[in-house]
């Protein structure tokens, strides 16, 4: 949807595992036409905008489903799993018939109903008056197989940003959407979903940000949730007392998006080189204890309670989880540090990888195309080296880098690797000590820069044991 190259084609070149069919084209896509709605996003309109957006051939726009099927056949193709997102809103397009005019809002002819009940066989022709869901998902089962299996869709995210659906799709969804209403709807979902295919994830509840986890947007009944402390904790001990009844867990992920925010500026795609120094911050909001950003969210996370959400992020939603619903695994299914011509927005985004698999986050998806420097910062952990590997393994605690230097490490059977991201204008010297007292040497070394806009091989330290970082790079290293 940016232009240039087909999004397929730019994941398979960044080496991406993963990948997600969401955003808002989603909430009101029906798959039995492909039609979808594209609410504020443009003119409120109903139209073939993820078959464009996909380039599905124009002779296969009428079949239905084909919109999941292109985007999974894709990520099938480069050995990803995906995600796909079913709609919770309660209606999708019913027409290609562009712009929704406020008195067309649902319900009426410009919409059709979503159905959640039902066990309609996957070769029975679709109903073309309802989005059937357990439908679809029956159709994706029977020509992918389950999620265990080699094809199968990995997980199903539970629709998308509920919490702005008032303003982001205000034709679907006029008014703002009960806490309660919405729990209900993404449980009953979840059933649905665990019944037809037991192996596959669900992901949930998709969170646009600070104001939606904390109070689901001022939702109209936020006081009676208030005593959990935020909307996520309301989600999360209502999916752990809905598992233990229906005797299975319900919900897999617990999945939000996360953008950073500056008082400077935008910095969602920015191109703006006067925005480097605060694009180059924002990831320390993810896990840097004491670091505040300099924005709302700040002020949205200042925590009053003991289980309230606060900065850094990751580990305040980490202990989150781990009261209301343990065992839930954690995902940031959209974020975005920069435009893909900024070098700093690669060096950031590199950085934001590497604090996502410190912290435990077990899905990460980028909103926006991974082309230019963002492409790179992905290649830096997923290129293989000149022995085929890649950034991987269990992650080790790393010490004494300042916050403009961070440095990330891991360790598998072969080895141990060190990726470090220098955010200064000069060259940084480290000397590599290990807490055991062993003796460690810098071997093989990739990695971007100015100079090189490409992840490639460079020669190694000449030093045992220390590295020199040019001003504005990123490295990765083999250590032995």
């Amino acid at each position: 949807m940016d232009g240039g190259r087909p999004s397929a084609v730019l994941d398979r070149e960044a080496g991406v595992a993963f990948r997600r069919l969401g955003g808002n084209l989603m909430t009101g896509y029906n798959w039995v036409t492909n039609a979808s709605h594209a609410g504020k996003n443009y003119r409120h309109g109903n139209g073939p905008y993820l078959l464009e957006a996909l380039q599905v051939p124009k002779p296969d726009w009428s079949r239905p489903a084909v919109v999941i099927e292109t985007m999974h056949d894709a990520s099938l193709a480069m050995g990803a799993q995906s995600v796909v997102t079913v709609p919770l809103a309660g209606y999708v397009a019913a027409d290609f018939g562009s712009v929704v005019a406020e008195r067309d809002a649902a319900p009426s002819a410009r919409f059709l109903p979503v159905r959640w009940d039902g066990q309609t066989p996957a070769g029975a022709e679709p109903d073309r008056t309802v989005a059937d869901i357990p439908h679809l998902i029956a159709r994706l089962l029977a020509r992918y197989g389950d999620a265990g299996s080699a094809r199968g869709i990995h997980a199903y995210a539970l629709d998308n940003e509920p919490g702005i659906w008032f303003e982001t799709h205000p034709r679907l969804m006029p008014r703002r959407i009960a806490i309660r209403t919405f729990i209900e709807r993404s449980i009953k979902a979840a059933k649905v979903i665990k019944t037809l295919d037991p192996k596959a994830k669900v992901f949930g509840p998709c969170s646009w940000g600070a104001t939606e986890m904390v109070s689901f947007q001022g939702a109209p009944d936020w006081s009676t949730f208030r005593g959990y402390g935020s909307f996520l904790a309301a989600y999360l001990a209502a999916f752990r007392e809905a598992s233990g009844r229906e005797g299975k867990r319900l919900l897999d992920v617990l999945d939000v998006h996360w953008y950073p925010f500056s008082r400077r500026g935008s910095l969602y795609r920015t191109e703006d080189a006067a925005l480097d120094p605060a694009l180059l911050d924002a990831p320390r909001a993810l896990s840097e204890a004491g670091y505040r950003e300099d924005s709302w969210v700040s002020n949205a996370l200042r925590a009053s309670g003991p289980d309230d959400l606060t900065l850094p992020i990751l580990p305040s939603l980490k202990r989150l989880i781990d009261k209301r619903f343990p065992g839930t695994e954690l995902a940031v299914m959209e974020f975005n540090y920069g435009g893909a011509g900024r070098l700093a927005a690669g060096l950031t985004l590199a950085d934001a990888l590497g604090r996502y698999g410190a912290g435990d986050v077990g899905y990460a998806t980028h909103w926006g195309s991974l082309d230019g420097w963002l492409k790179e910062a992905y290649r830096l952990f997923r290129a293989p080296d000149a022995a085929g590997r890649t950034f991987a393994g269990r992650y080790l605690p790393v010490d004494g880098t300042p916050s403009d230097v961070p440095a990330y490490a891991a360790r598998d059977d072969a080895g141990l690797h060190l990726v470090v991201v220098n955010k200064r204008t000069q060259p940084v010297a480290i000397d590599l000590v290990l807490a055991s007292g062993r003796s460690i040497r810098a071997g093989s070394t990739m990695g971007f820069d100015a100079e090189r806009p490409s992840v490639t091989a460079i020669g190694g330290p000449e030093e045992a044991g220390r590295l020199v970082v040019p001003g504005r790079a990123v490295r990765r290293y083999v250590l032995t």
